[in-house]
């Protein structure tokens, strides 16, 4: 999984890395261990609003999306009905290759099911090649497993509306506005401002938003993040101001009433929305409005 929402690879590089470490694992099923025993809060932004989702449906939303980012050739295909939600994964790597994908896939997916708050006995069954029973003996509930070339898994659909163990509602708003915000296609790796400037955006509207909230999804200290900032040549503050600036500009100039537009970017009242934008703008939000529309 990729550690940002910007961060693509290619299938040769992905490849490459998983036969590196299968040989010096000595292990064909280190890939399935491994993502049983993964953390999501380590897989970046994307493992964060996986397990922050409100739902497990949310969270296998946010999944089959990294997956557009972690393999482009890859894809989740979730569906309903008799009373299973059933889930496949598909990959175009020949079989030869996609085995390790296939079960690190299955497994991680596993997991964030188990991450679900089941009320009920979730059923799971779960393809993958190589299966075996023995590969989920440490796990808490029953899962029935079998071989098969394709990744696949299943349980009861009831489980999709259940929270995630880690649900919170405000960063996982957050972080979905910030990914779907995020255009799919391969990009440089963005710079820690831009990222911090997308989730400040992305929380207009949801949630007051603070350099410690940013470095908390971001999985760095607060005064490491402070330092990366600073050499870019900016603050978490200055980035703040400017999106709130950009944002109030974009809605005034929608029609938006001040009212609305200071409550929508986290003033408090209208009085000191409109102070700080005469500070930004040169002129009142009232005055602005009337030359933009």
């Amino acid at each position: 999984m990729p550690t940002d929402a910007e961060k693509t690879l290619e299938a040769a590089e992905y490849l490459k890395g998983i036969s590196n470490i299968i040989r010096k694992a000595e292990d064909e099923n280190f890939f399935l261990r491994v993502s049983l025993e993964q953390e999501l809060e380590d897989l970046g932004i994307f493992g964060r609003a996986i397990n922050s989702a409100n739902s497990l449906w949310e969270a296998l939303q946010t999944a089959a999306t990294a997956f557009k980012y972690f393999q482009s050739n890859s894809e989740l295909v979730i569906r309903t009905y008799h009373g299973r939600c059933r889930v496949w994964y598909f990959t175009t790597l020949n079989p030869n290759d996609a085995k390790q994908d296939i079960q690190y896939t299955m497994g991680l997916l596993a997991k964030i099911v188990l991450l679900a708050r089941a009320q009920i006995d979730p059923e799971i069954t779960i393809t993958y090649p190589g299966g075996a029973s023995t590969h989920f003996n440490n796990l808490a509930c029953e899962v029935s497993v079998r071989d098969s070339s394709q990744g696949h898994i299943s349980f009861h659909e009831d489980l999709l509306k259940a929270k995630m163990r880690q649900s919170d509602s405000v960063r996982a708003g957050v972080l979905m506005r910030y990914l779907n915000g995020r255009s799919l296609v391969q990009m440089p790796e963005l710079q820690k401002s831009e990222m911090v400037a997308g989730l400040v955006k992305a929380s207009f509207g949801v949630a007051p938003w603070s350099l410690a909230d940013t470095a908390q999804v971001l999985g760095i200290g607060e005064r490491s993040l402070q330092i990366q900032l600073r050499d870019e040549g900016t603050v978490f503050r200055e980035i703040a101001k400017t999106e709130r600036h950009k944002e109030a500009r974009r809605l005034l100039t929608h029609g938006i009433s001040i009212e609305n537009t200071a409550d929508a970017i986290g003033f408090e009242h209208r009085q000191s929305f409109s102070e700080a934008f005469a500070n930004w703008e040169g002129c009142s939000p009232s005055v602005y409005a009337k030359k933009k529309n």
